[in-house]
């Protein structure tokens, strides 16, 4: 069983929706603290979002490609950072110009940018100026897991 100790912030819902992703029996504890995991199944506690994301994907097998072609740019946008609304929408928009997938391929950077994305209403932008990032943003939003994995941590 994971233990997800977390409050309703992006940060958290990446790993809630990696929870729903995977199939992972999980709990959640509420904390007004950066989000933390800790496995029965492994002695083992972690508190970086993109670790404990890597950490999910290994353990299961599951979105978080082997082949280089597919891995690197993953790790890329998995730890591309950045807090500037319309920066972050101009360059997710750019890269899923030339890709379905920030990673080629659906993976944890992808579910790690789409709690950012989900918030572009707070920055005052507008998704039909990011035709691409409108488009992959809807294909998350249309999957059970995503649905699922943003809704149990509502404010």
């Amino acid at each position: 069983m994971i233990r997800l100790f977390a409050a309703p912030t992006p940060d958290a819902r990446k790993i809630s929706v990696m929870l729903e992703e995977t199939g992972l029996a999980y709990e959640i504890e509420r904390r007004e603290q950066p989000p933390a995991i800790e496995d029965d199944e492994v002695p083992l506690g972690l508190a970086e979002p993109a670790a404990i994301l890597i950490y999910l994907a290994e353990r299961t097998g599951r979105l978080f490609p082997v082949e280089r072609r597919y891995r690197y740019p993953t790790l890329q946008w998995l730890m591309f950072q950045e807090r500037d609304g319309e920066k972050l929408c101009t360059a997710l928009d750019k890269r899923l110009g030339q890709a379905e997938f920030l990673g080629g391929v659906y993976s944890v950077a992808d579910i790690a940018a789409y709690p950012w994305v989900t918030r572009h209403a707070e920055y005052g932008l507008d998704l039909d100026a990011y035709p691409a990032l409108k488009r992959w943003a809807e294909a998350l939003g249309a999957r059970p897991a995503v649905q699922r994995g943003m809704a149990i941590l509502k404010p």
